[in-house]
């Protein structure tokens, strides 16, 4: 069976001023570059055969440098790329805190319940990102396969192919970018725990 290291994006100036970023095409600021070249010298002895990733500029770009040091093809993916948060793009958190504070606690609560205006619903992104990994498993089986996402794609995944609950979701949103070497892919998918529903509009 085909093993998985789910690779999170690289640091851009939005990720480092905390604001949203979805897959709004940023690139890498001069520490995710530092930070991309030291996640490709700790894979490095995994040994990955295949490299894939998201279709937006900081996936791109994250794995570039990744598969430059490593000496793979980079394959682009359009099921893989990160969500689209639609208008709360460019937002901070406290943006999104201050200004629609029940939503706000809504999605820290359950991130399956609120669909961002505009944007992607967090179901529909789970299907996509399922699907898209199905297809490279499929089609790289018995070999060691990276998957660069960002960083809400690489929370779902990861929770979905190594966890098998939800659990961890903001950890690893919140956390330092960090890969994980899944030798054993779940291959159930997980269940929305609950229905989107529209937020409050901005204004």
């Amino acid at each position: 069976m085909a093993q998985l290291i789910l690779i999170p994006t690289a640091q851009t100036v939005w990720r480092a001023q905390g604001r949203l970023a979805g897959d709004t095409d940023l690139p890498l600021d001069e520490y995710g570059h530092r930070q991309a070249v030291a996640m490709a010298e700790s894979i490095a002895p995994l040994r990955p055969t295949v490299l894939h990733c998201g279709a937006e500029r900081t996936a791109k770009q994250t794995a570039t440098i990744i598969g430059h040091d490593l000496k793979l093809k980079v394959k682009s993916e359009k099921e893989l790329r990160e969500l689209d948060l639609g208008l709360w793009e460019g937002l901070t958190l406290e943006d999104l805190r201050e200004r629609f504070g029940r939503v706000y606690r809504q999605w820290r609560a359950d991130f399956f319940s609120v669909e961002p205006p505009e944007g992607e619903s967090a179901a529909d992104a789970a299907s996509r990102l399922f699907a898209g990994v199905d297809r490279i498993l499929r089609k790289h089986q018995s070999e060691r396969i990276g998957l660069v996402l960002g960083q809400f794609a690489y929370a779902i995944v990861r929770c979905q192919r190594a966890d098998g609950s939800y659990d961890c979701f903001w950890d690893y949103v919140d956390g330092e970018a960090n890969w994980q070497f899944v030798e054993h892919p779940r291959v159930e998918l997980l269940e929305p725990r609950a229905a989107p529903e529209s937020p409050e509009p901005l204004e």
